[in-house]
């Protein structure tokens, strides 16, 4: 791609001289001796930057700037004056001038301005490029559904979004609520400051509570040091936390407070911490029900539940089906590197026809799961996983699934054989981490790691 330039000064000799100077470079430039005319080849042409003198007739090379970046917002500018002051250069910055020379300057200066200049373009450009990616990837497109009650949830997003309100999302595991979630912060006055999510059932009560708030350095064994918690992390941006039923009491007073002071302290710490965050909290549990019995506070319930966003399991809208498969296989024909053209009519039925407990997550690993065993550029044939949700509680493994390549059978019984020895000897340690991991001769970290990835909640195998 050409990197090209306008150079606008009164002396048509000067210009001849810094344009061979930057040609011989690889530059692409053109000249002008005029403003105005400078301006009529910017409407006509973009150009990457406006190397512009100062004093000029007509216009001053900042009121030159000024009229161009109104034509481009992107274009960069350096300002060329033999008559340069401290006042002038700061009055240039502030109209966004990327760079200041005075004349007379050394043709090094001058590339090296011009280095500088192309390497801050690439890394905007870089950052635009990531933004764009990031807008399609939390865009309403992105969140699939003609079904009404979908259609009507997307109306709530637009709406909710650029508020301050927190919002409440509840849905079955697998409907999409953290989608929902980074939806709402991407399309907030909040998008350019961090989004963090939180899975609250994965962490120990001690644990969460170090992580959301922080500690100070002796707080407990193995606080070496001060360590900020997300709670200050995220700052200005939006805090999502998922499975919010699952927290201990004593963590949720101090959220509580949180979201009713905007202050909080670090674990071990007295000193108070003022900061401005966007709680999004989500959950599959029935919260009414768990502050039926205390397990919930009801005050906390109030203080998250004012927008509530409620997410339809795929089986109430199989009208959305066809609509995902469409989404998730132009997904995978990038990330498989392998064309699916279409899907066969009998495999449409087989998506159809499912229950879909594991919801709009489970149909896209089973779409993935189908195409990598699939041989043609047409899906005829749906691979499921069992012929009922993953149950860990359940005798034995389940299917071998000859019908998979070797390593894919493989990989799916040891999955299953790992859940399924993990929830046993949690309900025998009583759902004591620190025992099962004992009993299991494992580490610690490592059980916790594995409760995560097959979403095992320990607290349900406590005595």
């Amino acid at each position: 791609m050409g990197k090209t330039i306008l150079v606008v000064d009164d002396h048509l000799s000067f210009c001849h001289h810094i344009r061979a100077i930057l040609v011989n470079h690889g530059y692409e430039v053109d000249i002008s001796v005029s403003p105005l005319e400078a301006l009529e080849m910017l409407r006509q042409h973009p150009f990457d930057v406006l190397l512009t003198d100062m004093r000029l007739p007509d216009l001053d090379g900042v009121s030159l700037f000024r009229e161009a970046k109104k034509l481009d917002q992107h274009l960069s500018g350096i300002i060329m004056t033999a008559y340069g002051t401290i006042p002038s250069a700061v009055t240039a910055i502030k109209e966004g001038i990327s760079d200041y020379l005075q004349k007379p300057f050394e043709p090094e200066a001058l590339l090296l301005v011009m280095e500088k200049i192309f390497k801050e373009r690439e890394v905007l450009r870089e950052l635009y490029s990531l933004r764009r990616e990031v807008d399609i990837k939390y865009g309403f497109d992105n969140i699939i559904g003609k079904n009404p009650r979908m259609q009507a949830i997307f109306e709530l997003i637009k709406k909710v979004a650029p508020t301050e309100s927190r919002v409440l999302i509840t849905g079955e595991t697998g409907t999409g609520k953290e989608l929902i979630a980074k939806a709402i912060h991407y399309h907030s006055n909040r998008k350019a400051k961090p989004f963090v999510g939180i899975n609250c059932c994965a962490l120990t009560d001690t644990l969460l509570e170090s992580e959301l708030f922080g500690y100070e350095k002796g707080a407990f064994t193995g606080a070496y040091k001060t360590k900020p918690g997300k709670f200050e992390y995220v700052d200005g941006g939006t805090l999502f936390l998922d499975e919010i039923g699952d927290i201990a009491p004593a963590v949720q007073v101090k959220l509580l407070r949180v979201l009713q002071e905007k202050k909080f302290e670090r674990v071990g710490g007295n000193k108070s911490i003022t900061i401005d965050v966007r709680i999004i909290a989500a959950t599959n549990q029935d919260l009414k029900q768990k502050i039926a019995d205390n397990e919930f506070r009801l005050d906390l319930f109030y203080r998250l539940n004012v927008v509530h966003i409620h997410l339809p399991p795929l089986r109430q809208r199989k009208e959305d089906i066809p609509l995902l498969v469409n989404h998730f296989l132009a997904k995978l024909e990038k990330s498989l590197n392998k064309e699916i053209a279409r899907v066969s009519p009998q495999a449409m039925s087989q998506l159809l026809q499912y229950s879909w407990p594991g919801n709009v997550r489970e149909l896209e690993n089973v779409l993935e799961r189908s195409c990598v065993v699939c041989d043609g550029n047409v899906l005829d044939k749906i691979v499921f996983f069992d012929e009922h949700p993953p149950n860990h509680e359940r005798s034995g493994l389940g299917p071998l699934h000859t019908d998979l390549p070797f390593p894919l059978a493989r990989q799916y019984f040891l999955e299953r054989f790992e859940g399924e020895y993990i929830a046993s000897v949690l309900k025998k340690a009583g759902g004591s981490v620190a025992e099962a991991a004992k009993q299991a001769h494992i580490p610690v970290r490592t059980l916790w790691r594995k409760i995560k990835d097959y979403k095992i909640n320990p607290k349900t195998y406590r005595n």
